[in-house]
């Protein structure tokens, strides 16, 4: 194990947080309670606010600290007084419930409601069960776990499998805790990720379904935990993470430039490389979510013109989504072979095929037809099918 101990004693002195920056966001995180609570007091607002995600659980990565609180209401009427509660200038944002998002002392914070319960079992928007996880994972962490906690989200945001969001289908960072609870370490999660099969199923899953991954909730063992990580995003960690067992290296823990990476394939691969940006739109999640829509319609759309499609890939900043979508093939013929029935079918059948497609041949067992190609410039087609479904107009949200 001495192989791993070098690269991952770096990893923890480059994403651990200091003392002096834990110091400087409890402040910040005190100052923004004082702020609301008062302002809940001045408004007569019948709310309990409470610290929660990384900032709760101490396992946000250096340098990227931001606060989330839980604005508790017992009703979902109460909830409307939210937006008279949270500090100017933050902006309503659209989940599973409205929230609010904005700077507080420079540091990113968001607000968001939830409703309280007596019975997990009762519970219908999963949000809501996120008062009980800041204590759980704080009860079941030590100091020592937190940070192997810390430095396995950098490993999965340099691997391009984090984030819980819709349009992203990765791991959120309540899942990787719980893995962490669940093997007890950083390494020990790498050794198991080697044995797993698929699905895969970690603790004792109640009601598997069809997802790649399970993870009960410990909170609520009939939640899956890993409900949005698709089964690309679970691939890209556990072809991570194996490759890290074989040659461990710092690098798996640095995110690399997407773009670079991109063109470095195309000039080996000797693709065609179109390149769109995309600026983001408020509220963020939701556009992103049809932003995501709208390119596997895209990606069909070429498809059905025989345009054959290498790989596409999306980077996701603050501000925009920029798409890098290689495409190997076009087709070099004026027209598309369409096959129809076998000649054995019914005469019938086959009467039907030859009047509505009346110059038929054979290929194969199959009567087939000519049918010409619409498109006559096909790099002029794919960017115009790029702006038609990626720009900004095309998925507001309004």
């Amino acid at each position: 194990m001495d192989k791993f101990k070098k690269v991952l004693d770096r990893a923890y002195s480059v994403f651990v947080p200091s003392q002096k920056e834990k110091a400087k966001l409890d402040k910040t995180a005190e100052e923004l309670m004082s702020l609301l609570n008062k302002n809940a007091t001045n408004k007569q607002a019948n709310v309990e606010f409470r610290f929660s995600g990384s900032y709760a659980k101490g396992t946000w990565i250096k340098n990227e600290s931001d606060i989330d609180i839980l604005a508790i209401f017992n009703s979902e009427e109460e909830m409307k007084s939210l937006s008279f509660l949270v500090p100017k200038g933050f902006i309503p944002t659209f989940g599973t419930r409205k929230y609010f998002k904005g700077l507080f002392n420079g540091i990113k914070v968001e607000v968001v409601p939830v409703l309280r319960f007596s019975d997990v079992n009762s519970v219908e928007n999963s949000i809501d069960l996120s008062v009980l996880h800041a204590n759980y994972i704080n009860a079941s962490l030590s100091s020592s776990q937190k940070k192997d906690v810390i430095i396995l989200k950098a490993f999965c945001k340099a691997n391009n499998c984090y984030g819980s969001e819709t349009y992203m289908h990765g791991f959120s960072g309540y899942s990787l805790e719980v893995m962490v609870k669940e093997f007890g370490s950083f390494m020990a999660l790498v050794e198991a990720v080697n044995s797993w099969k698929p699905p895969v199923i970690i603790g004792k899953a109640l009601n598997k379904n069809s997802f790649p991954i399970f993870i009960p909730d410990p909170t609520n063992i009939k939640r899956n935990i890993c409900a949005s990580v698709n089964e690309e995003n679970l691939s890209k960690f556990v072809l991570s993470m194996k490759l890290f067992y074989l040659s461990p290296s710092f690098d798996f823990f640095i995110k690399q430039s997407i773009k670079k990476q991109v063109l470095k394939e195309a000039k080996a691969r000797g693709t065609k490389l179109f390149v769109f940006t995309t600026k983001i739109m408020e509220p963020r999640d939701v556009f992103l979510s049809k932003y995501v829509k709208n390119l596997d319609k895209l990606v069909k759309e070429l498809k059905a013109e025989d345009i054959e499609i290498y790989s596409f890939d999306v980077d996701f900043t603050e501000k925009s989504a920029s798409l890098f979508l290689q495409v190997k093939n076009t087709p070099k013929t004026k027209t598309k072979i369409v096959y129809g029935p076998e000649v054995f079918s019914n005469v019938e059948i086959v009467k039907n095929f030859i009047r509505a497609h009346k110059n038929v041949f054979i290929a194969g067992k199959f009567i087939c037809y000519d049918k010409n190609y619409n498109v006559k410039d096909f790099n002029k087609f794919i960017l115009l099918k790029i702006k038609e479904y990626m720009s900004p107009k095309s998925i507001s949200i309004n």
